[in-house]
């Protein structure tokens, strides 16, 4: 629909949903601040808050957390990552032969694209469990790959999924953002594949990584990143929204409420996409 509207209608809309993203954040600040706590006292990114601070005090971390963490993984990897596939056949009241035999090539089939078609599930699945005991919740995204031609899947961590204050759920929500951090190459890719407008853009020197929420400071810590000098690699944030608005310019709606895909690059506040959500 970006396509079709009009650029004053879109870059308002866009302007409106940017102001709601940073009222947003504001109110989910504390949920990042004890995220990055829980990171920071598992003692693997050297910088544990409090003990001693004498000269010679020891600053040995007890391992309960990390370790608190890694059994939560692995006993819920025994249970949602069995070697033989997760999925097993339900069929609803009395099934025949044929039905049984379809569910059976069914189960086959989507075992098999866990196990070995999408070659990425497993790795992400263990970084969704490690850190889910420190984050409360953590999400896993799916999409349809054009390029390779499979689904895919990536874990999207919490502090990236914002929430405004008035939601009780992910799923009731009036607004859902991802925040994504993503490199020029994947951006054009993205406009060669139809997933967003193709507009005059401008990028920055700087990544994105200045507004980086304290738990991904941590996070980073903990894997040995340093946030580079250069930004090469063309990093932009963008901002995918699902929402319910109400537009008078979509001929199926009439002005009524329904829901909508919202997509927003931060740094120059246009519309990338916006799609019916139904």
């Amino acid at each position: 629909l970006a396509e079709v509207f009009d650029e004053g209608d879109l870059t308002s809309l866009a302007m409106e949903y940017l102001d709601y993203i940073e009222v947003d954040k504001e109110a989910r600040k504390q949920r990042d601040k004890q995220y990055e706590e829980g990171l920071r006292r598992t003692g693997l990114g050297k910088d544990a808050p409090g003990g001693a601070t004498f000269d010679g005090a020891s600053k040995v971390v007890h391992p309960v957390m990390a370790e608190a963490c890694v059994d939560f993984a692995a006993s819920s990897a025994k249970e949602i990552l069995p070697c033989d596939g997760l999925v097993k056949a339900n069929i609803k009241g009395v099934a025949d032969r044929g039905q049984e035999e379809t569910a059976a090539r069914k189960v086959d089939f989507l075992n098999w694209q866990l196990t070995e078609q999408v070659k990425e599930y497993r790795d992400e699945m263990e970084q969704l469990l490690t850190q889910l005991p420190l984050g409360g919740s953590q999400y896993m995204k799916w999409r349809y790959d054009e390029e390779q031609m499979r689904p895919t899947c990536e874990w999207i961590p919490i502090d990236n999924v914002i929430l405004p204050y008035a939601a009780t759920n992910f799923y009731t929500a009036q607004r859902v953002t991802e925040q994504q951090d993503i490199t020029g190459d994947e951006y054009r890719r993205r406009i060669d594949a139809g997933i967003y407008r193709d507009i005059e853009v401008f990028t920055t020197s700087n990544a994105p990584l200045d507004d980086q929420t304290q738990s991904s400071k941590a996070n980073a810590k903990i894997e040995g990143k340093t946030e580079p000098s250069e930004n090469i690699d063309e990093l932009r944030r963008v901002y995918e929204i699902t929402c319910y608005l109400r537009l008078e310019e979509d001929p199926l709606t009439d002005g009524r409420r329904a829901p909508y895909i919202l997509t927003i690059d931060e740094t120059s506040g246009k519309v990338l996409a916006l799609r019916r959500n139904w």
